[in-house]
């Protein structure tokens, strides 16, 4: 870029035919340090300025920025809910733990309460005058019955 370019011309190197365009080794204005000094800095002032955004090689690029922006500020808003959501499900779970441990407390007191034992200590301790069958039950036969459809025939 630092040389003019000529017109293409047919130059012949080792026989072959070129097209390729002639460059002059002469660099294209102040190539000093000084000058590229002045580039940076106006370059600086220019992205501090906002000046930068006024080009028009930037300027195009403006729908895919905001589009971008937007697509941000959706994913930030998504990750928020799914993380609101999660501290939900979790609390759920915690509460989920808390009754099961309550149910199965209260199951094994149900168990122990109507345990034999426990039933004849607590009709002691309350002195209801109720005591325990010695013998064990059996089944007691009616001899005296009358059969009706036995004496017709």
């Amino acid at each position: 870029m630092f040389g003019r370019k000529r017109k293409r011309e047919k130059i012949s190197v080792n026989g072959r035919q070129s097209t390729e365009p002639i460059c002059d080794e002469k660099p294209r204005g102040d190539v000093t340090p000084s000058a590229l000094n002045k580039t940076k800095r106006r370059s600086a002032n220019d992205i501090f300025s906002g000046n930068v955004l006024n080009k028009p090689s930037i300027r195009r690029h403006y729908p895919f920025v905001i589009y971008c922006c937007v697509l941000v500020l959706i994913y930030m808003g998504y990750r928020f809910s799914c993380q609101r959501l999660q501290r939900e499900e979790i609390s759920c779970q915690m509460e989920l733990q808390e009754l099961r441990a309550t149910s199965l407390l209260m199951s094994t007191e149900r168990i122990k309460a109507v345990s034999h034992d426990n039933l004849t200590r607590e009709i002691e301790r309350r002195s209801l005058g109720i005591r325990q069958w010695n013998t064990l039950p059996s089944v007691i036969k009616n001899d005296n019955t009358n059969d009706t459809t036995t004496e017709k025939k």
